[in-house]
């Protein structure tokens, strides 16, 4: 047997061995179609089961509660109405009624509701219908939607290799048509190299492992379980699933990250840090868990830190408002004041063109803009009850020169509540400087004669007892101007309520005292809830002055 006998036998053999490889590829790659195929049923089915459970669900608890109860609630409030005006048959029918009403809706029974608790358990109720199933279902879309993706970047990169044993099988054929030896083993050698490397790289895709989140044993049960405890306020049951979650699987970043927010919630700050690390150790790069993880950092009086996570959050999203927030009121605390003002009004520059822009287009602003804003202004005026009460977080004796900082934001809380105001309604910054200057708020109970006629006050108070039904928040002022725009604001707990906004022109001239009084007098039912209340006064959109009362429980 002559060398170009002996040659052409070794290339029939390399194009057999080379034919049967192609042909495992071609069923692995069959294969991993088929498994990509699956997922991607998987996730179709879980996005289309999670929509509908989402939309059935928030129409069930929307027809419950803004329609059932808000009737129940109604018919209660005009029985009581009814009890007060002595008609007991007109208070006994709407008994009645507000009982027929509870049948509507089973959020109206046990275990949602008992008499005398002060409303439906709302969250618990959108837990069971909802949200647990629909958590559950969308973590099941992300796995199966992560397993398609796994199974076809298998099966396309299959197809590169068979593309390779094809180019290989081809120079292989070739090889043993040309007469020159060297020319004929320049091309076998080719195909031979082509081979190896599809061999070796098609070896190390078969052995990747595809992972399952859903194989996981009950891993994403547990976590829809904890995300419908934790929406009720149960923390430390919420932290109990979570932790189960995180034992069938150790890298889940989503339990993690919510069994920060649980920690947080309950005051244990240093456990959220480590919760929030180790998100980000198991693959979470968004730029909320890191900023999540400087307000952790914040509240324990790590500002450094808390910087420095605020800057890699906005390295993932440089324009997310509430995180330039948070950047600026950890450098305002770090004692590095100037920073933090240029940090600030880069950022309020940015929401008024944001909103700007939007305005002019015909459109509304989104929420974010707005919420962003407030938390920013909340951030600072908690920074300074910190400072002057030395409560609460982050702890006082680490803040750098309290009394500078107090300063300072007291200043950016203006600020930012003021740009707010005026975007809202405007849509751009206010135009002019505040001249006009209040002293600070009095609150007084008026005093009423057996015609219910106002013929004095109390003596000003900043706690009242249950009850209250009618107060006048009372002050001298000067540098007025008749025709300015004054609002009213009115927060319980924090929370604006939007009902209590006044909003009229100024007409009281330039100097006196002024009593503004809000009152649910017209009513023999309803009063102030119990909490802290905080009164805030704008002229020409420029916060002016703000006061600050408790109504006891």
């Amino acid at each position: 047997m002559d060398k170009q006998d002996r040659f052409n036998q070794i290339i029939a053999v390399l194009i057999a061995v080379v034919s049967l490889f192609a042909a495992v590829l071609a069923y692995l790659q069959s294969d991993a179609g088929g498994r990509d195929a699956q997922a991607n049923r998987d996730s179709i089915r879980y996005a289309l089961e999670g929509f509908g459970s989402r939309v059935s669900g928030d129409a069930r608890v929307n027809f419950d509660y803004n329609v059932a109860y808000q009737s129940q609630y109604e018919y209660q409030i005009l029985a009581n109405s009814a009890n007060n005006r002595d008609d007991a048959a007109a208070a006994a029918r709407y008994d009645t009624l507000a009982k027929e009403t509870s049948a509507l809706s089973p959020m109206l029974a046990e275990p949602y509701y008992k008499e005398g608790d002060g409303g439906p358990k709302v969250s618990q109720y959108e837990s069971d219908v909802y949200l647990v199933k629909v958590t559950q279902l969308f973590e099941n879309f992300k796995a199966a939607t992560a397993v398609k993706e796994a199974w076809d970047y298998k099966a396309n990169t299959y197809i590169i290799h068979l593309t390779l044993l094809a180019v290989a099988l081809f120079l292989f054929g070739l090889s043993v048509t040309i007469a020159s030896k060297f020319t004929r083993w320049i091309f076998a050698t080719s195909g031979a190299a082509f081979t190896v490397l599809a061999m070796v790289w098609a070896g190390g895709i078969f052995v990747q492992p595809v992972f399952d989140l859903r194989a996981q044993g009950n891993a994403i049960g547990s976590y829809a379980s904890g995300v419908g405890l934790a929406h009720q306020d149960r923390y430390e049951e919420a932290i109990q699933a979570f932790d189960q979650a995180i034992k069938d699987y150790p890298r889940y970043a989503n339990a993690w990250l919510e069994r920060g927010y649980a920690d947080m919630a309950l005051s244990n700050h240093e456990a959220a840090i480590t919760d929030f690390k180790n998100a980000i150790d198991a693959g979470d790069a968004s730029a909320n868990t890191a900023g999540q993880l400087a307000y952790a950092y914040h509240l324990t009086g790590q500002f450094d830190k808390a910087i420095d996570w605020d800057k890699q959050a906005l390295t993932a999203s440089p324009d997310e408002l509430w995180i330039q927030y948070d950047l600026g009121v950890n450098l305002l605390a770090a004692g590095k004041a100037d920073e933090a003002k240029a940090v600030y009004q880069k950022a309020n520059d940015q929401a008024s063109a944001d909103v700007n822009k939007v305005k002019e287009s015909g459109g509304e602003p989104p929420s974010y803009i707005w919420s962003a804003m407030e938390d920013g202004a909340n951030s600072l005026d908690a920074l300074m009850y910190v400072i002057e009460s030395g409560e609460g977080n982050p702890p006082k004796d680490k803040i750098s020169n309290p009394d500078a900082v107090y300063s300072s934001a007291e200043e950016l809380m203006k600020q930012l509540k003021s740009l707010s105001l005026a975007l809202e309604y405007t849509g751009k910054a206010p135009q002019a400087q505040l001249t006009a200057q209040m002293t600070p708020f009095e609150f007084a109970e008026p005093v009423k004669d057996d015609k219910g006629e106002i013929v004095d006050y109390n003596e000003p108070t900043t706690t009242f007892a249950n009850g209250l039904d009618e107060f006048v928040v009372r002050f001298d002022y000067s540098g007025m101007k008749d025709g300015s725009e004054v609002i009213f604001k009115l927060y319980i707990n924090g929370e604006e309520d939007p009902s209590w906004r006044l909003v009229e022109p100024w007409n009281l001239g330039e100097s006196g005292t002024a009593e503004i009084p809000l009152s649910y007098a017209y009513s023999d039912t309803f009063t102030f809830q119990p909490g802290e209340y905080t009164v805030e006064m704008y002229v020409d959109y420029q916060l002016a002055q703000r006061g600050f009362f408790s109504i006891e429980e």
